[in-house]
Order: C-alpha cells, then sequence, then structure tokens
C-alpha cells in the first residue's frame, strides 16, 4: 500500500481521529459525529500490526514442502510463509468466547477517509459484552483492492483465515490471496494464492467464503472457497493441524458446473454440499441450478437438481435428514429431503435476493438474511419461515420482514450465539459498519455493534477459549460445528416434541 512500508499497516488512534474529522467536513452532522466517536472509543480496539520475517517460497515448479497432490490439481500455492510467533495479542482468559468476523473498507461509512487506502483484515468481538476486543489489519507491501468476503477459525481455535484482492508485484493487474494467521499473535503464518487452467486460459480466482468442521472421522477440516458470481471454484479442504495442506480439491473434475462459491458440511461431516450454476443458468428461465452432494468418504457425488436460480445459503437441521437452500435470484427457499436426496418443499423467502440462512435452537424457524442479492444489494432484513408449514411466519412481528436499522445494507449471513439462553442472531453488513445482532424472543434489534475501523464485515464464526488457549470453533456462517451445539439443539427440539 502507498505510503507504507512492506508488512505493516497501522491504523491507531491518531487515523481514527482523522477520519472522524474528515466524516465532519463531509456532510456529517455534529450529532451523528459524537455518537460515531463514543461507539469508536467503546470499542477499545488497537490494530495489530504484521511486522514477521517473510521468506518467499521457490520460484517456478519447485516444491515447496507444502505443496500436494490435490493442491497442485486445483491450483492452490504457497506464496509466502512468515514467523507468526510472538507475545499473546489479546486475553483468550478475559475473553472465553469470541465472534471473528472480517473487516475491510466501506465506502459509504462516513468514517471513511476517500485519501486513505484500502485495508482488510478482522477484528475479535467479546460474545458477552459485545465489545470489540482487538482489530488485526494485514498489508504484505502490495495496495489493496478488494477487501474480504469472509473470515473463519480452524475447529480447535489455533488459525484464522482471511482473504483479499491485491495489485500483482508489476502493479498492472490484481491478485486474490489468502492469510492463514496465528490466532494468538495476530501474525500471518502462510499467504496462499489460487491461480490454475480454466476454460483454455490461466485464472485466478478471488477467495469468497471459508468455513471449518470436523469430519466423519473427527478430523479437523477447512474449505476455502474461490470465486464470485456464478463462476465460483475451485474450493480446498485444508487440514490445519498438518501445516493447513490440502487434502482435497473440489474443482470442475469433481463438480461441473460449480456455481456461487457456497459449500456446507452435513452435521456428521461425511458431505460437502456444494452450490451449482453458471451464468447460462441464472439467466435461463426453468429453475435448474443444484446443489452437489460430495461424499467426502468415496468421492462419489449425487447430483439434487431443481433448486432455483442462484443457490446461495445452505443450512442443515441437526438430525442431518433435511437441508435448506436459498435461491438469491428466485427469491425462494427449497427443501430437501437427505434421504432422497431430492427436493419436496419450495416457497418464497419473503425477502429480496436471499442470501445466508440459518435455523433458531429448536429449528422451528428458519431466518433468511435479505441481502438484494442479484438486485439492488443494498438489503437491510431478515425473513422468517415456519419450519412446521414451510411458510412465511406472519405472527412474529407487526412488520415483516424484519428491519435490521443502522448501516444495515447488503447483510448476508447470520450466526446463532452460542448461548441459548441469550438467544441472539448475529448479523454481517457488508455494505455497513456495524454487525447487528437480533433478539430472537422479541425478534427485533437490539444491538449495533460497530467495527473498529469503520469497515464492512462478511460472515464471522464464535470461537470458546480456555486460558491456555485450547479453543473450539463452535458456530460459524454454515451453522453449528461443534458436537455440543449439536447436542444443546437436539435436546431442545426433544423437548418441543414431548410438549406438543
Amino acid at each position: 500500500m502507498k505510503g507504507h512500508l512492506p508488512g505493516i499497516r497501522l491504523l491507531g488512534a491518531a487515523g481514527v481521529l482523522a477520519m472522524l474529522l474528515a466524516a465532519c467536513t463531509s456532510g456529517v452532522s455534529q450529532g451523528e459525529y459524537n455518537a460515531l466517536k463514543a461507539k469508536l472509543e467503546t470499542a477499545k480496539a488497537a490494530v495489530v500490526v504484521q511486522a514477521g520475517n517473510l521468506q518467499p517460497a521457490p520460484a517456478g515448479a519447485q516444491p515447496t514442502g507444502w505443496d500436494t497432490p490435490e493442491s497442485i490439481r486445483g491450483g492452490l500455492h504457497l506464496v509466502s510463509t512468515f514467523d507468526s510467533s510472538g507475545p499473546d495479542a489479546w486475553d483468550a482468559k478475559a475473553h472465553p468466547v469470541v465472534y471473528f468476523s472480517s473487516e475491510g473498507t466501506e465506502d459509504s461509512s462516513p468514517l471513511y477517509d476517500k485519501k486513505t487506502p484500502y485495508f482488510a483484515g478482522f477484528h475479535i468481538v467479546d460474545a458477552q459484552s459485545k465489545q470489540v476486543v482487538k482489530s488485526a489489519l494485514f498489508n504484505v507491501g502490495r495496495e489493496i483492492t478488494r477487501f474480504p468476503h469472509g473470515v473463519d477459525v480452524s475447529p480447535d481455535g489455533k488459525w484464522a483465515y482471511v482473504g483479499w484482492g491485491q495489485k500483482t508485484a508489476d502493479g498492472k493487474s490484481t491478485e486474490g490471496v489468502v492469510a492463514i494467521v496465528n490466532v494468538r499473535t495476530l501474525k500471518i503464518d502462510k499467504l496462499l494464492k489460487q491461480e490454475s487452467y480454466y476454460q483454455g486460459q490461466m485464472r485466478s480466482q478471488s477467495l469468497h467464503h471459508i468455513q471449518a468442521f470436523k469430519d466423519w472421522q473427527g478430523r479437523d477440516r477447512v474449505i476455502l472457497q474461490w470465486g464470485f458470481g456464478s463462476v465460483g471454484g475451485p474450493h480446498f479442504i485444508l487440514d490445519p493441524k498438518n501445516d493447513n495442506k490440502v487434502v482435497k480439491a473440489i474443482n470442475y473434475d469433481d463438480v461441473r458446473p460449480l456455481g456461487h462459491p457456497f459449500t456446507t458440511p452435513s452435521p456428521d461431516g461425511k458431505f460437502i454440499y456444494v452450490s451449482m450454476d453458471s451464468p447460462e443458468i441464472s439467466a435461463a428461465e426453468a429453475p435448474e441450478a443444484a446443489i452437489a452432494k460430495l461424499n467426502l468418504e468415496d468421492g462419489s457425488v449425487k447430483i439434487i437438481p431443481g433448486v432455483g436460480h442462484h443457490p446461495i445459503g445452505i443450512a442443515h437441521t441437526a438430525d442431518g435428514k433435511t437441508t435448506y437452500v436459498v435461491d438469491a435470484h428466485g427469491s425462494e427457499v427449497y427443501k430437501i429431503d437427505n434421504t432422497k436426496d431430492e427436493v419436496v418443499g419450495r416457497t418464497s423467502a419473503g425477502v429480496a435476493g436471499p442470501y445466508g440462512l440459518s435455523l433458531n435452537w429448536d429449528e422451528t424457524l428458519l431466518y433468511v438474511v435479505g441481502k438484494g442479492e442479484g438486485s439492488h444489494n443494498l438489503g437491510g432484513v431478515l425473513g422468517v419461515i415456519d419450519t412446521k408449514t414451510f411458510r412465511q411466519a406472519r405472527d412474529l412481528v407487526h412488520q415483516m420482514p424484519i428491519n435490521l436499522g443502522g448501516s444495515a445494507s447488503s447483510v448476508d449471513h447470520g450466526i446463532l450465539n452460542p448461548d441459548p439462553a441469550v438467544n441472539e442472531l448475529w448479523v454481517s453488513n457488508m455494505n455497513g459498519w456495524e454487525t447487528i445482532v437480533v433478539d430472537l424472543n422479541t425478534n427485533k434489534p437490539i444491538a449495533w455493534i460497530p467495527t473498529p475501523n469503520g469497515g464492512n464485515t462478511h460472515s464471522g464464526g464464535f470461537v470458546r477459549y480456555s486460558a491456555d488457549w485450547t479453543g473450539e470453533l463452535l458456530l460459524d456462517m454454515g451453522g453449528p460445528k461443534s458436537q455440543s451445539i449439536w447436542d444443546i439443539k437436539k435436546a431442545k427440539i426433544a423437548k418441543l416434541a414431548a410438549a406438543r
């Protein structure tokens, strides 16, 4: 980035103050200024400086020691390694359950100074107090061109994954990279880049979504999902306990065509559900997009057709028997019977351009995030579907859909707070500068958590830590990722069934 040393991106109190001053001179009222300043002061988040010891990977086709047959097959490359050791960057003992969400430059924020370079990273929020614990922004000496579209943490809480776009070394084009970050030190450990041969030429995709889970054998896995629009892929499954090496690539050899980059593991970790479509399918009159059900044990794939034009969000029930899929362009939700592997229901999403999905604790309600995908992309509402009748819930609040308020705009994912007594849904906000918290008892927003640097958010995950930094991913944009969370849901579902 211009004006910054390689490996360093610093935005401290002076930078925040400069943005606030800029805001005051650009049409923001004194009252709005005071409110924004108060939110930032309560956040108390210091930006982490990445200053690791850069060790370039060998040039050309030479092996790096990190490559695997699957990383080569899919075209995921190790760009650089860093020394990520160092002192703890934050206190896990003081914040035993935290929420990770990405953060990147948001042009529409009144705090954004158009004279400053783009930034990319993530921030950590205490799940109970809703206060920002720490913010980490990254740069490896290149001008950043695209903000992150997701962040997640490995099942053991050790590694965080975040991607962004940046200028190439010659400055003539752009490239997408993903950083693997040491959560304790908040320093980059590895930098990866995707590039592979596609339709007659080399293509480099940008990282979009990330999810983590334990597979059917209890092994930790992380899925990096590349691409945008209807031309996603390839995707890569990493082993975070083995140097984050690739154990499985998902490309056109496995699933064709790959659609919007949204994949979700089944509750038992044996299957990966992959969205399938293409520009031609998205534009077709018939709703013939599909979901691919990839068996991780034997590599077989079942195709489940008829899920609309542009499938994105995918959510599974705790018993693994049902999967819900949104069609972003058709603004509908589809219900899949996982025993039959076929669509058994279809209903209106109740919002325009739905994106993410989240079931409540007893799975009686399905929350649909109204992003406005494929249309205005400025949605700031939630739709709600009664899963028993598979139609829109109409008796929860006086006005539907649920208006999220604040800076909610182009909202995309909803993640359950892991404390069922709290009963909250945290919604990421791709065109705003807050995470919105919805009380699922009242179905009304109750908190707007400001991003520490005025940036936007896209997806997230809750992680539990002990004092010795032993961690566990509890939930992310794909739903529960811990057996303890699945057990809580199953108990609540059973209690409800017994009471009926």
